[in-house]
């Protein structure tokens, strides 16, 4: 009977679903392996679970030279970064790295192709302004739908937690009334 409980007990910690979850990246502007054919102001990358504030990315050229990305802000699980304007056309990538919710490391590269038509300044600062506003548009539209999916893993956290612990209550009881009989 001790190798029952002992049994159940194992399985349910061993085999628990979220020690296997690590954050991936669910999305990213510039997409992966994609064509950007207008002018890029802004990196956005949202990842499947809240990240950590020391996460960071950097965009670098076909030549492995890094291009000057500033503003980096972490808002739950989105990461945006303004880039500089003076951006050529080419190959670049996005290399990423983030802390998970889990606490695990994780790095990933995003590659991409730029192909913007050139802009004179004055059509620039006007792409800027509208750029800035969708920047605010984004972050509040990340804010209240991240919020759910933070209750619902904390739900689901909650489940488990409870399952166990009624499966040890039920065990103990089983086994102390059993010693009661014998």
């Amino acid at each position: 009977m001790k190798k029952n409980i002992i049994v159940v007990l194992a399985c349910l910690f061993l085999f628990s679903n979220q020690a296997y979850a690590h954050t991936g990246l669910e999305s990213s502007n510039p997409a992966n392996g994609s064509s950007v054919t207008e002018a890029l102001n802004e990196i956005i990358l949202t990842f499947e679970t809240k990240i950590e504030e020391t996460s960071s990315f950097k965009l670098v050229n076909d030549t492995n030279e890094e291009v000057a990305v500033s503003n980096i802000s972490i808002v739950e699980n989105t990461m945006t970064g303004i880039i500089d304007r003076n951006t050529e056309n080419g190959s670049y990538s996005i290399q990423w790295k983030i802390i998970g919710v889990d606490g695990h490391p994780i790095k990933g590269e995003i590659p991409f192709t730029l192909n913007a038509p050139v802009v004179e300044d004055t059509e620039e600062i006007a792409t800027e302004v509208v750029t800035i506003e969708e920047i605010a548009e984004n972050e509040a539209t990340t804010v209240e739908t991240t919020e759910p999916e933070v209750e619902e893993a904390a739900n689901n956290s909650s489940v488990g937690l409870i399952i166990a612990l009624v499966v040890v209550v039920a065990g103990a009881v089983f086994w102390m009334m059993r010693r009661k009989n014998k």
